[in-house]
């Protein structure tokens, strides 16, 4: 059996890892290089480990670029040191968003452009990790709800609660993307850490690619009394300064081949999402 440890295993993908896949959680602060190592160094024979932890609010990122470097950035350097010491193969989440959303369909071998705060560290964090051997970065737009029914500040909570409030929402018609339920990416990550795969990047995303707005559609039909209003505008609107890619689905081909797998359609990882709500 493989020991899989993860970080961030509080938050959203992280804590649907540990179940998933029975890994066990790093509570170790990821700034803290030491603890880091110490935490590890308990666990017997540590195999893969699944960094998950990161810092993703765009906009707080934004407003305090310097903690965002030091969590994204140097938190998964020392990740990286963490898992070279102990010689474990490590697989690092990244996002779809390293890439500047001119035009999407982007591939593993795409140069990344990011355009905000948040994306460049996520795109600093891919450097440390690729520059370690044993290194993989997994890029992809992750949606989901918490499996203990907490709450973050992700696009899916937010939509939950919106529509369960009767809240009119503003959804965004020109961001694209081809996300993955937290439960499919966890199980995707089982599978690369059972078939030992190697490969320094990989794409995941589901088999369509839709707007933000269609996905908020998508996920007020699960809300059969839903009173409000949906208005569908462009990401633009957003009157903080922040510069957001829109065209951020990539391209999975590569990865669909390498794994053997068929990508799921957006409306069935919704599907899944609320059939696994708390």
């Amino acid at each position: 059996m493989k020991t899989i440890a993860v970080t961030g295993a509080r938050g959203l993908l992280g804590s649907t890892v540990v179940r998933v896949l029975g890994a066990s959680a790093i509570e170790a602060d990821v700034r803290d290089a030491d603890a880091l190592k110490a935490e590890i160094r308990k666990l017997s024979g540590v195999s893969w480990l699944v960094h998950a932890a990161a810092k993703t609010d765009v906009g707080a990122c934004e407003r305090d670029p310097e903690e965002a470097y030091t969590v994204n950035a140097g938190g998964t350097k020392n990740v990286v040191e963490a898992a070279r010491a102990c010689g474990a193969r490590l697989l690092y989440i990244s996002t779809a968003s390293v890439f500047s959303g001119g035009s999407g369909n982007y591939r593993e071998d795409d140069v990344p452009e990011p355009i905000n705060v948040y994306n460049k560290t996520k795109a600093e964090g891919e450097k440390h990790v690729l520059a370690y051997e044993k290194g993989t970065a997994l890029r992809l737009n992750l949606i989901g709800v918490h499996p203990d029914g907490s709450r973050g500040k992700n696009f899916m909570e937010w939509l939950a609660d919106s529509f369960g409030a009767d809240k009119d929402i503003n959804a965004f018609d020109d961001v694209m993307i081809n996300p993955l339920s937290n439960w499919t990416v966890a199980g995707i990550i089982k599978t690369i850490a059972e078939r030992n795969v190697q490969e320094r990047i990989l794409h995941i995303g589901s088999g369509d690619v839709r707007s933000k707005a269609d996905i908020a559609e998508m996920v007020a039909s699960q809300f059969q009394e839903y009173k409000g209003k949906i208005t569908r505008t462009s990401v633009d609107t957003i009157a903080d300064g922040i510069v957001r890619p829109k065209q951020t689905w990539i391209n999975c081909d590569y990865t669909k081949e390498r794994l053997a797998l068929t990508m799921p359609s957006i409306e069935s990882e919704v599907e899944t999402i609320f059939a696994r709500m708390v």
